[in-house]
């Protein structure tokens, strides 16, 4: 049996590529992890079958046929993807940062806006479209279209500050999701977000990760602060959520925050100020003007700003 190979795309396709919406993007960037994950899957699946007695090397052709397919696919969403992020308004810069690369790039494009839509009818998002005879209930009705206000009110806003993104992604800490409430940020962009974090703190050796010495300078002096006892009120609240017999515990009950979490702020800290720059660069692009000051320098006078890499 003869197994074709999957289609490449045409260059007319990848040329179209770099009119995505931000809809198809955001699918093709879902799509991408997703055939990850299972090619990962898979191929842990056949070394395990491999390692078999009765099997060995060369017995699974069609499951090695299928890996290959799926990994094809991978690279020409990247492709695709590589296409759109580069022909977008500040896509230049975004792909000149140290870690961010064609995928996690075009994710946060078409997942943030400076001058996003929005519609304010109370009714949409909660009203399910239905048949004039009462049959099936059709699609949820979740806003309406960019350009096509259904109210007055309706139309773009525009995002003064990165600290309106910093709650979209799920970075701010005083927000709360309680039982029964709509899940105040976007889930997949927090996870894009994370993964940003992950690529800072794996090349924060290189010479040319800006934000991954960020994210060491950061660590650095999360460590110092723990060691002092500056997190003593946070360990003592983490002490009563674990377990006693983990290493969490022990690090709680000492008033200092288990390594992990000492980690995991210095990547928050290194990811916010990469969005801060990013939003400070697209609002320059878009406006052709600065953005407003931040709260912290323009009204309680702090001095100090990080510049964005150039």
């Amino acid at each position: 049996m003869e197994l074709d190979s999957i289609m490449r795309p045409t260059r007319d396709a990848l040329k179209a590529a770099a009119n995505l919406g931000d809809a198809e993007s955001r699918f093709l960037v879902d799509a991408f992890y997703q055939l990850q994950e299972y090619r990962k899957s898979s191929g842990n699946q056949i070394r395990s079958l491999e390692q078999k007695a009765d099997t060995g090397p060369g017995q699974h052709l069609t499951l090695d046929w299928l890996n290959t397919q799926m990994d094809t696919m991978e690279g020409q969403i990247k492709r695709a993807l590589d296409v759109y992020s580069t022909n977008h308004l500040v896509g230049p810069w975004l792909r000149g940062i140290y870690g961010i690369g064609p995928v996690i790039a075009a994710g946060l494009l078409a997942h943030l806006a400076v001058e996003p839509w929005k519609c304010r009818n109370p009714k949409l998002g909660t009203k399910l479209k239905g048949t004039d005879d009462g049959g099936v209930i059709g699609p949820r009705v979740m806003s309406c279209p960019p350009g096509s206000p259904c109210t007055p009110e309706c139309g773009r806003v525009t995002i003064e500050t990165s600290g309106a993104w910093w709650r979209y992604a799920g970075l701010d800490p005083t927000l709360v999701w309680n039982k029964g409430e709509k899940r105040p940020w976007n889930a997949k962009l927090k996870t894009l977000c994370w993964k940003v974090g992950q690529s800072f703190m794996k090349f924060h050796n290189h010479p040319d990760c800006f934000y991954g010495h960020t994210y060491a300078e950061r660590k650095l002096y999360e460590i110092t602060r723990n060691d002092a006892g500056g997190n003593a009120a946070a360990a003592a609240a983490g002490a009563l959520r674990v377990g006693k017999t983990t290493e969490a515990y022990k690090a709680y009950v000492a008033g200092k925050l288990p390594p992990g979490q000492i980690d995991a702020r210095a990547r928050r800290y290194a990811v916010k100020l990469f969005l801060s720059h990013l939003h400070e660069t697209w609002y320059k692009a878009h406006f052709g003007k600065a953005p407003p000051l931040p709260y912290p320098i323009a009204i309680m006078g702090h001095a100090h700003i990080i510049p964005p890499p150039k």
